[in-house]
């Protein structure tokens, strides 16, 4: 009996030790392979950690314009890939989602990516790398306010000032009851020239390239675009004529003749001009907000023309004077702008040289590449970061930044 007893409690003894090591390999197994997930979903949040460093590098940082990043991308980057896709995008900023995955198991971070903040240059009142090594003349009590950089030898005379700021220069004279501030040299190393990346307006520029109609001359009633791009051997808008675009932005293209608007024409709001030869602005002309105007050679401004809110840029020369308003950025990266007349700028300028006279003000910032011919007749230079752009001009930017959706501060998306 004993040991009949003694068997039944071996068994059972040897079943629940049986039972107790299959529930062990199984718990052991189901760890294991939560395990192994765990270590895919690491990897695969590395991987697009990493899928969103290369995108910054190889895909944004060279690239003027993001306006046509509407399809996304695949790489394979062991021990999985990563897929990238925009869900957002624009000129200066696109919202970038990345998904690694890795053992079939997927990660995705999402990131604001926006251009970088305006160059140390654009820390001025006036910025001039004087490349020709020319000597500045402040005089007929010019006015700066805020610091001005000019790398060169600068003369102050006849009541000219600068108020408020620090004149960075070569060397300073001041002649004839002119004051500065305060003085310093040139740091070392130099504040260096910004790049300007022209892809952007090349490609517009491209458009006069394109089959045209015969000249556009609008003189009366309004021409609405609807959103197109419409191409004209030349464009002549006056009197009572007004271009408009009642469904988004649009583009007008002057071809091969020049783009003149004059005489109290008017041209709405969203329009892009591009043109091949001259444009002008003339006798009170009027533009609309976020235009835009490329243009091969010079632009004239004059007769109380009125544009704001914009971005003009020119390979050419531009001349304001006699009363002209401008507000928004200028590019004119291998021309002279000039200015005479009580021309008012609100803004940014980046330009090959300059030369502003006879009661000429500018609120903003000034860079120029070569120097300045003359900052005279009561001509008057003020640092106000308040009128730079907030979304800066393509191509001129200090590089891209990641927003504090980014790597240092991602969302995992689920």
């Amino acid at each position: 009996m004993k040991n009949g007893f003694a068997l039944i409690v071996a068994i059972f003894v040897v079943v629940l030790f049986a039972v107790l090591g299959v529930v062990a390999v199984s718990l052991l197994s189901g760890e294991s392979i939560m395990a192994l997930r765990d270590l895919y979903g690491i990897q695969a949040l590395e991987l697009a950690d990493a899928g969103l460093q290369y995108t910054l590098a190889a895909e944004l940082a060279t690239d003027p314009d993001w306006s046509d990043k509407s399809t996304g991308f695949s790489k394979n980057l062991s021990p999985g890939q990563f897929n990238v896709n925009y869900i957002y995008w624009s000129e200066n900023q696109v919202i970038v989602q990345v998904t690694g995955v890795v053992g079939g198991v997927s990660r995705t971070i999402q990131s604001t990516v926006k251009r970088g903040g305006l160059p140390a240059a654009f820390t001025y009142s006036l910025y001039a790398a004087n490349q020709g090594g020319q000597d500045l003349n402040i005089e007929n009590s010019a006015t700066i306010f805020g610091d001005f950089y000019y790398d060169g030898n600068v003369i102050m005379k006849n009541s000219s000032r600068l108020l408020n700021g620090t004149m960075y220069s070569d060397s300073l004279t001041l002649l004839n009851s002119a004051t500065c501030a305060n003085y310093e040299p040139i740091p070392q190393p130099p504040v260096p020239l910004p790049t300007l990346a022209t892809g952007y307006y090349d490609n517009l520029l491209l458009e006069c390239s394109k089959e045209a109609a015969g000249p556009l001359n609008w003189s009366s009633g309004t021409k609405d675009l609807l959103g197109q791009t419409q191409r004209y051997t030349s464009i002549n808008i006056s009197a009572s004529g007004k271009v408009i675009s009642s469904t988004g932005p649009a583009m007008l293209v002057a071809t091969t003749g020049n783009f003149t608007i004059q005489n109290s024409g008017e041209l709405g709001n969203n329009l892009t001009v591009v043109a091949s030869q001259q444009a002008s602005f003339l006798n009170s002309a009027k533009v609309g907000a976020n235009f835009k105007l490329v243009a091969a050679k010079n632009v004239t401004i004059s007769n109380s023309g009125n544009i704001s809110q914009s971005l003009l840029f020119t390979y050419g020369n531009i001349t304001f004077n006699n009363s002209a308003y401008y507000y928004g950025s200028i590019i004119a990266p291998t021309g002279m702008l000039s200015s005479v007349n009580s021309t008012r700028f609100r803004g940014l300028i980046y330009a090959g040289q300059i030369d502003l006279m006879n009661s000429t003000s500018l609120i903003g910032s000034i860079v120029i590449k070569q120097n300045v011919s003359h900052l005279r007749n009561s001509t008057t230079v003020t640092y106000d970061p308040s009128y730079l752009p907030t979304e800066w001009p393509p191509g001129l930017e200090g590089g891209i930044s990641v927003s504090q959706e980014g790597t240092s501060d991602w969302q995992e998306v689920y």
